[in-house]
């Protein structure tokens, strides 16, 4: 393998690590402000795409990968997040939140889809140009 495929297949794993990772945090966040909030995708976007950029060459494939990851993590991360909200009353922790989000996603996305306001779609479609154009910035 080139030094060039190398540094392409690290910022792939990059990005897609750290949007898991902060996907994770972003559903905390959620759930500590106890509101659906979507915002946080610009910024996940921004800080991948450097991050993952830098460590990659700037690669237009990783630049795609962060454009697609970030704003599935956020969603997904938001998802789990409302989760949190749920079983937060009953004293549930993360675990129970897990298995209420991996039994039904559905029920959480149409909690989304019911609550989202115009802005929230908005900042999830914005945050893969934003991860896109980050990724590809030079140093």
């Amino acid at each position: 393998m080139s030094e060039s495929s190398d540094d392409e297949s690290t910022g792939i794993l990059i990005a897609l690590g750290m949007t898991v990772g902060l996907s994770l945090v972003w559903a905390f966040i959620i759930k500590d402000q106890a509101e659906l909030m979507t915002w946080g995708a610009l910024v996940m976007g921004g800080v991948t795409g450097l991050i993952a950029g830098s460590h990659s060459d700037h690669s237009q494939a990783v630049a795609v990968t962060c454009a697609l990851a970030t704003p599935l993590g956020t969603y997904l991360g938001t998802l789990l997040g409302l989760c949190l909200i749920a079983v937060a009353p009953f004293g549930g922790d993360f675990s129970d939140a897990w298995h209420l989000f991996a039994d039904d996603t559905g029920q959480a996305a149409h909690l989304f889809k019911v609550e989202a306001q115009d802005r929230d779609w908005l900042f999830l479609f914005l945050s893969a140009p934003v991860g896109y154009g980050a990724a590809m910035l030079d140093d």
